[in-house]
């Protein structure tokens, strides 16, 4: 009867209230792992009685020395929490984010240090929990992986005192967590552990498994328990050491290949040290660091700088607008206290901002006087380096070792994909662009062919060194643009050029057509093998299209006419279906979701062409979208600049037509890629091989995140493609 009484004694509540008694003390939100939980996050890693509101707490205390009335209260503590979590999720459900349980301060978790420390330690437990057990951690250090891997990226701070002595070896390096280390801490080491297992090569996980273990798994493991409960915690991260924890994380999903969540993931890391004013060096130390090792480890000011550099190379890669425009680390006060190196690095990373500034706008991206002025500041970056320095590496499996050597060397070659890759990316819009009396382009085009030739020479050079080094996925992609940029450098030297000349200087790349193409040949194959033996997507993706463009690459030097086109209706392409000749490709049409298909495609010679005529047309077609009006044969409407593009012009012999350019349409194309962004339609490549032609058409099989190229093609063939085909 007691018990009865003391149940009908309950408090009235507000409506939503969850907090337990000890929660709303504390002035901490009150959370539950699971709605069925009858003691929330907060007392179970305090070990405290989870009394609710809806009791009074001196009641519920006077009753804890028996433990049938205790029993009986949980159940009924249960019923009632399920009530109150029922009910919340009502109050959620209305979309009211400010509700009343927000004024009780519930969420400053700064209240109590106490409570901080308490439930701290729990979150460290549950991160060391993960760990892998010592035998099957000294099992996984004896892969063939360089210490280097575990710097790629993350070096915050000057690289002469890094290069001057030895490097701790990978174990010294993961070292595991000791009990009661800060979970940031904890969560650091576990992204470290997962970008080392990240790197360990296919062939090898082999050996491992039949050991008993699983790397991939184990990776995966560690890595989401740091992300879960450290990188998407705010509260947790504002700190040099938190910020770094990010970093890792944004690099770890860049080398899986998955550029777009780390683009987002920098950028999150930017902001939060921006949040700290890390962008302009007012840092308290005793406020930013959690570890008296961080302060040898991290230079603020060169921890900002690398934040910047990766957001500008994964916003280029992907055609995305960067974090920031400023360039105070690149001021010459700074730059005199840097090494050679690093004043290139920084000098560079501005060049790239300001290919950034030039892309953003259709108008700017052909502005030839912009693009001489950045090529000449990469020319000058580049000769602070000593001039051997610049040559081909000849012994990369140096990269799988130990020590300053492989560091110097990883860092080395990291610097020269960068190099190239800038100059491709400057110069790249001007590779389709027809040269002119008045403006010629083929200073653009043989910088652009070569660039490329040096980033495929390192490419095959580096996966072809034995044993192959753990690299970076986001060279694959590096690699795709540099094969497609010369690819279509050698299907442009066949066109006559605009000029009254027969010959002009860019027509000298034909002495090198067969070297080039033994290259790409070369890289094809790495790619495929790549594909088969790790069944790697993005390598499988790039294959796909390199090949059929090496195909018609061979056709075009024959006399072949090929069409570039982009359209916007899928649809039509099943009756625009070209026929086979012989063994040649005629097509390739590359589906991007909420684009349209860019199309490469054979044409028929007009009866009566002449010989001078272009071989290679620029087509932007398409039909409506929803509303908007037809396609209409335009004199290429969307390069509407003629200084830009001067070369198309009726007597070129060029059928054009476009989608109806008007305000109206460009919303509908962006209101269909926020609606696809929110309900997270499902996107993906498939390969549809008919005959001579190889379509890349979107499947509903994977989420847009797992969009295998990650919208490098997007914005490779937007910069290939005269007009703004933007679509954010």
């Amino acid at each position: 009867m007691e018990k009865t009484s003391r149940i009908q004694k309950k408090r009235k509540v507000r409506k939503g209230t969850q907090s337990c008694w000890e929660c709303k003390r504390r002035k901490i939100r009150c959370t539950f792992a699971a709605p069925r939980n009858s003691t929330c996050d907060g007392c179970k890693s305090r070990q405290t009685k989870c009394i609710g509101q809806e009791y009074e707490n001196e009641a519920m205390e006077a009753a804890a020395p028996s433990s049938q009335s205790v029993e009986g209260d949980d159940i009924l503590h249960k019923i009632s929490r399920l009530d109150n979590v029922r009910q919340n999720s009502e109050l959620e459900s209305t979309a009211k984010p400010e509700s009343k349980r927000r004024k009780s301060g519930s969420s400053k978790i700064e209240a109590n240090p106490e409570v901080n420390e308490a439930g701290i330690e729990g979150i460290s437990r549950a991160l060391i929990s993960e760990w892998p057990s010592k035998s099957e951690f000294d099992a996984l250090l004896t892969a063939p992986v360089g210490v280097s891997v575990l710097f790629h990226g993350l070096i915050c701070r000057p690289y002469a005192g890094l290069f001057s002595k030895d490097l701790p070896s990978p174990r010294e390096v993961l070292l595991s967590p000791h009990e009661g280390a800060h979970p940031v801490i904890v969560a650091r080491k576990l992204l470290l552990l997962a970008t080392f297992l990240q790197g360990i090569p296919m062939s090898t996980t082999s050996d491992f498994a039949a050991m008993g273990l699983d790397c991939r798994t184990i990776m995966s493991r560690v890595f989401n328990a740091a992300a879960r409960l450290i990188t998407n915690n705010d509260e947790l991260i504002t700190t040099l050491d938190g910020i770094e924890c990010v970093m890792i994380e944004s690099m770890y999903l860049n080398n899986a290949g998955n550029l777009r969540a780390a683009w987002l993931k920098n950028r999150r890391a930017m902001g939060l040290a921006q949040m700290i004013r890390l962008d302009s060096n007012e840092i308290s130390w005793p406020i930013m660091r959690l570890d008296k090792a961080t302060e040898n480890r991290i230079d603020p000011k060169y921890m900002w700088f690398r934040l910047v550099v990766s957001d500008r190379y994964l916003s280029m890669m992907l055609g995305l607008p960067q974090g920031t425009a400023e360039n105070s680390f690149a001021c010459p006060s700074i730059l005199n206290e840097c090494t050679a190196l690093e004043r290139m690095e920084r000098l560079e990373a501005v060049a790239v901002g300001l290919i950034l500034q030039r892309n953003s706008t259709t108008k700017k991206r052909t502005d030839l006087a912009s693009t001489y002025e950045i090529d000449t500041m990469i020319r000058e970056a580049a000769a602070l380096m000593p001039s051997q320095w610049w040559l081909p590496s000849l012994n990369l499996s140096a990269i799988s070792r130990n020590g300053v050597e492989a560091l110097e060397e990883s860092v080395r070659l990291t610097a020269q994909f960068a190099h190239y890759h800038t100059l491709v990316q400057l110069h790249l819009p001007y590779i389709l662009l027809q040269s002119t009396p008045e403006l010629n382009y083929d200073y653009n085009k043989m910088v652009a062919a070569n660039s490329s030739r040096e980033v495929l020479q390192r490419f095959v050079a580096f996966c072809t060194s034995s044993p192959a080094p753990a690299y970076c996925r986001g060279i694959d992609f590096v690699a795709f643009i540099a094969s497609t940029t010369l690819c279509l450098a050698h299907m442009e030297a066949v066109r006559p050029s605009g000029t009254n000349l027969t010959y002009t200087t860019f027509h000298s790349i034909k002495h090198q057509r067969l070297s080039d193409r033994g290259l790409l040949e070369r890289v094809l194959e790495i790619m495929e093998e790549m594909a088969s033996t790790n069944n790697d997507a993005v390598s499988r993706q790039i294959s796909r299209i390199l090949r059929p463009l090496l195909a018609i690459e061979n056709n075009s030097r024959k006399g072949g006419h090929y069409n570039i086109s982009i359209c916007t209706n899928s649809a039509s392409l099943e009756s625009r279906y070209v026929n086979t000749v012989g063994e040649d490709v005629h097509g390739v049409y590359i589906q991007i979701p909420y684009l349209g298909t860019v199309q490469i495609e054979h044409r028929a010679e007009v009866s009566g062409q002449s010989d001078t005529d272009a071989q290679m047309d620029i087509i932007i077609a398409g039909s409506s979208f929803e509303t908007s009006q037809p396609a209409r044969a335009i004199h290429h409407s969307v390069a509407r600049d003629r200084s830009v593009t001067p070369h198309l012009t009726p007597n070129d012999h060029i059928t054009n037509q476009a989608v109806d350019a008007d305000f109206e349409a460009m919303k509908v194309l962006q209101e269909s890629s926020e609606i696809a962004s929110q309900n997270d339609i499902l996107t993906g490549f498939g390969l549809a091989d008919s005959g001579d032609r190889y379509s890349l058409f979107p499947s509903l099989e994977v989420n847009l995140n797992d969009w295998t190229l990650q919208g490098v093609d997007i914005a490779l063939f937007n910069s290939l493609i005269p007009g703004d085909f933007n679509i954010d």
